[in-house]
């Protein structure tokens, strides 16, 4: 039983790192768009493009999207986080305890 105890909470671990990378790359990925968006949608051509829909609503999906990964950042942070610690602080008490 002690192995499975331990492969389990090895992938915990690696679970939480995972989404740990992944809210950083949901930073870096909105970060890129937000460029791109300030590039291409909020420049003269841009807003006149916007403004009477040549664009078909692609820098307003751009927004939203950039919005919808940076509000992801925090979430999956914090669980990656409560991923990581959970498993390696309950190790620690339980080698205190022996």
């Amino acid at each position: 039983m002690g192995a499975a105890k331990t492969v389990m909470k090895t992938l915990i671990v690696v679970v939480g790192i995972l989404l740990i990378l992944a809210s950083f790359g949901a930073l870096v990925v909105a970060n890129e768009i937000d460029s791109r968006v300030s590039e291409d949608c909020e420049d003269t051509m841009g807003s006149i493009g916007e403004a009477i829909g040549l664009d078909e609503e692609q820098c307003q999906d751009a927004r939203d999207t950039r919005d919808n990964l940076r509000s992801a950042f925090l979430p999956l942070s914090a669980i990656g986080t409560l991923l990581v610690l959970i498993p390696i602080l309950s190790n620690f008490r339980s080698k205190g305890e022996d």
